[in-house]
């Protein structure tokens, strides 16, 4: 028996994309020539000529959440589900659909709502990213282990100043105004005020720069973003 898929809401943007997609067929649209540096060291770099040429490439991916799918759709409402384990009552969060205790033997998991409020295992100050993230550099991604689960979760931590983030620091998930069903969906913020790291004066006044030099690029490439 074959069973046909059912549509029960559309919001797809396919028709649309796959015509810009079939505007890149990998042929040379463009060239320039350039002066760019040659060499295996810095400090004997030579000048050559190149030769640079533009190969537009559209792709529209198409990939289902299967059966972690309750997870992104819980996103659309403004809800975080997670997973259970039945034998060895294991929380996952990032879901996962069969339980990864050895001892379990795969079993198969069941969905919880998760509480909107976490700690941060673990942090890093993004001082490069992503072609779509460059614009809000610098910015904080945090692992974030929600209410009791075993696993943590990347979120953007905001409103916080990066010198004062630090490990252990409680935060609540908040929301974006529009969800997509995307993980980006979600960010988190301090839920409680934070208690800077110790540093040297000298650690501080490196991060202080390194912050300064991300933000002037930023502005540079970016000024209508600011």
């Amino acid at each position: 028996m074959v069973l046909e898929e059912k549509v029960e809401f559309d919001n797809s943007k396919l028709n649309k994309w796959k015509k810009w997609a079939l505007k890149g067929d990998m042929g040379v649209k463009g060239y320039r020539i350039v002066e760019g540096a040659y060499g295996s060291r810095v400090d004997k770099i030579e000048k050559r000529r190149y030769m640079v040429v533009e190969r537009p490439h559209g792709v529209v991916y198409q990939h289902s959440y299967g059966l972690l799918s309750r997870f992104y759709e819980g996103l659309l409402n403004k809800k975080l589900y997670g997973t259970k384990c039945p034998k060895c009552k294991l929380v996952y969060l990032p879901p996962r659909v069969h339980c990864w205790n050895p001892k379990c033997k795969l079993e198969e998991t069941e969905w919880i709502e998760m509480p909107l409020e976490g700690e941060i295992v673990t942090y890093t100050i993004m001082a490069f990213a992503a072609t779509p993230f460059l614009k809000d550099l610098p910015f904080i991604l945090t692992y974030v282990k929600i209410g009791n689960s075993c696993t943590a979760v990347p979120l953007q931590l905001r409103e916080v100043n990066p010198l004062n983030v630090h490990v252990g620091l409680k935060v609540k998930v908040k929301f974006v105004d529009k969800p997509k069903g995307d993980l980006m969906d979600i960010y988190v913020v301090p839920a409680e005020k934070p208690k800077p790291p110790k540093r040297s004066k000298e650690e501080e006044e490196r991060l202080k720069k390194d912050l300064k030099i991300v933000e002037e690029w930023v502005k540079k490439h970016f000024p209508k973003e600011q």
